[in-house]
This record gives structure tokens, sequence and C-alpha cells, in this order.
């Protein structure tokens, strides 16, 4: 009985031996997958969760979580709700958080060649053709390459032009004298200046209420930012011309990028550089003129677009900012004749391509 019942013990432990073995096979696998679908990155964005620029960042996010199947989460922050607009470069750069979005525009000069996409009047018709042209100077000029060097570069993309919103009439250029208008760094600032006006810098969550206490007498967003932070609210008007264009960055930690396995840094990639500018480029011009329709349709509000010969005159007024700002990259030893000869170049090249 001894012998029958040691037999049987064995027989027993071996069996939950074999069973523990096959669980363990068998699951192995789901415990590889749970490890690699458990890559998570943080990714920054300084504006409104409502707006059309969130809702392209989500859509990216999207198709890349989806041809990687699900083994990178990109987790969206929108709203500023990691920290200041005027911090996420350095929070990017050092690893606060993984990923985001960088308006040049908040950092005087940190990015002096890039500021060339910023230019007035340089000609770009849509916001597809800028993110092109920004792309094609990233690539071909070593010396704006150096300008993100501390970061991994995703997407560089423009908007497309800026309407000035006030609730005073702009309708020529000695309008914007004595006003006091929310404008990014660099060309923008500049050219607010040579209108007359006053530049003021702020984060997009505080045009709002600004306007409301009068701090500022007008801005300059894009339209898709009008609507995703209301400002057709506090805004009567709102004057428009190919005046300028803002300069966006979505960029990586080094030390992200780096941990991301190599088939999946294929797939961000495969999404990013010319392709990823063009796709983001496109959205902007999408949601843009969804927001000119939205203050079209409404009552009390007044689009003004800039007469031909007010064109001509603000253009006259701003060529200027060009001089000085190639003169400037000149004495720096940056190739600032080169790279706006370049930019110009672009600029007819894509608007051929994207508006025949």
């Amino acid at each position: 009985m001894k012998k029958k019942g040691v037999s049987a013990l064995l027989g027993t432990i071996c069996l939950i031996g074999l069973f523990l073995a096959l669980s363990f096979a068998t699951a192995k696998p789901g415990l590889a997958q749970v490890k690699e679908s458990s890559i998570k990155l943080r990714c920054y964005y300084h504006a409104s969760p409502v707006g059309g620029q969130a809702e392209f960042y989500k859509a990216w996010i999207k198709k890349v979580g989806e041809a990687t199947k699900g083994r990178l989460e990109i987790v969206f922050y929108p709203g500023a709700s990691l920290g200041p607009p005027m911090e996420a470069y350095k929070m990017i750069a050092s690893g606060a958080v993984d990923m985001g979005c960088v308006i040049v525009g908040f950092y005087p000069g940190r990015f002096p060649l890039t500021d060339v996409v910023q230019l007035p009047f340089l000609g770009l018709p849509s916001a597809v053709v800028g993110s092109r042209v920004y792309w094609d100077l990233y690539e071909r000029f070593p010396e704006f390459r150096k300008e993100y060097q501390d970061v991994k570069v995703l997407i560089l993309y423009t908007d497309a032009p800026t309407p000035i919103g006030s609730n005073k009439a702009i309708r020529k250029a000695e309008d914007v004298k004595g006003l006091k208008i929310r404008a990014l760094a660099g060309s923008p600032t500049e050219m607010i200046k040579a209108l007359g006006g006053s530049p003021v810098l702020m984060p997009p969550g505080e045009i709002y209420t600004s306007m409301e206490r009068k701090v500022i007498d007008g801005w300059m967003i894009s339209w898709e930012a009008v609507i995703g932070h209301r400002l057709q609210e506090v805004s009567k008007y709102f004057t428009t011309a190919n005046m300028y264009q803002p300069a966006l960055t979505f960029l990586m930690n080094e030390g992200a990028w780096k941990k991301l396995p190599p088939d999946i840094q294929k797939i961000v990639e495969e999404h990013s550089g010319a392709a990823g500018a063009e796709f983001f480029g496109k959205e902007f011009d999408r949601f843009n003129k969804e927001g000119i329709e939205i203050v079209r349709k409404m009552k009390g509000k007044e689009i003004i677009p800039l007469s031909p010969e007010q064109v001509e005159k603000w253009r006259a007024i701003c060529k200027p900012i060009w001089d000085k700002w190639v003169a400037e990259m000149e004495a720096k030893g940056l190739p600032g004749k080169a790279v706006l000869g370049e930019a110009q170049k672009l600029v007819a090249k894509y608007t051929k391509q994207y508006h025949p």
C-alpha cells in the first residue's frame, strides 16, 4: 500500500509539474506582449483640447498606435496641463516629458534660422506649403539642424497665415498704430512693431481673458485656435492677408527615443519627417477653413481681407525685417542669405505642387 501510495504521489507531482510547465510555456508569449504594450510616452500639448491642432495630434497618435499594434501608447496631455508653453522645449530636452509640441515663437533667439519661415509676407499660401518648406530647409542645411541638436525631431510644420483679430476695424496699415496685439517672438513681433503696434507675447490660453479685460487690443493666431479658444466671442473684426505663419515643432526626448525598439522607431519615423509635415499641414489647412466658415456665419462679425494696395503697402513696410534678419544671421556666421533664397525657391515649388 505504501508503495502504491508513493507511486501515486509521484505521479501526481509529475502531472502538476507538467501542468505548470505547459502553463508557463503558453503564458510566456502573453507576458512578453504585456511587457511590449506597456511602452508609454507622455505627449505635451499647450493649447485647447478641442481645437483643430489637438485633433490632428490625436489622429497622428492613433495612427502610430495602430501601426505598432498597440505596443506603443502615447498619452496626450493638452491644455498645458504639464507646464507652461514657454517651458515646453526644456521639458522635452530634459525628459520631464517624453515628447510634445513646441512653438518656436515662444523662444526668442533660440531658433534663429527657423525664423525664416515666419518672415512676414514670405508668400506661403497654406500650412501644407509652409510645412514642406520648413522640413526641407531642416534637411538641407546642417546649421538649421543644429538648432535642434539636443532633441529628436519628429515633425516640423507651420500654420497657415494668421488673421489679426480685434475690436477695432483694421483696414489699412495706419489702423495698427498704438494697438497692443498678441504676437509671437521673432519676425511676428517685428512686424507689429514696424506697423506701429505694441506686440505682447502670451500663451494662447490667456488671450480670451486679456481681450475681455482690454489688456490687449487684438491678437494674431490661427483660425483653428480662434475656435478652440472661443476668441470669436471677444473679437469683432478679423483682418486677413498672407501676413505671417507661426512655426511649430513636434519633438521628442533623445533618451526616450533611444529606448524604443528599432521596429517601433521605424514606424514612428514613417509617420514623421516629410510625411508628417504634409499630414500636419493639410490638417491645419482643413481646420483653419472650418474656423473661417464658423466666423463668417456669425452675426456681428466682419472678416476684412486687405486690399491689394494695402497688401503691397504692408509688404513694403515689412521688407526691412527681411534685410535685418539676413544681416543678423550673417553676422552670427549663419547662412541667412542662402536659407532665405532656398526658402523662396521652395515656396514656389510647393505652391505649384499643392495649389496648381
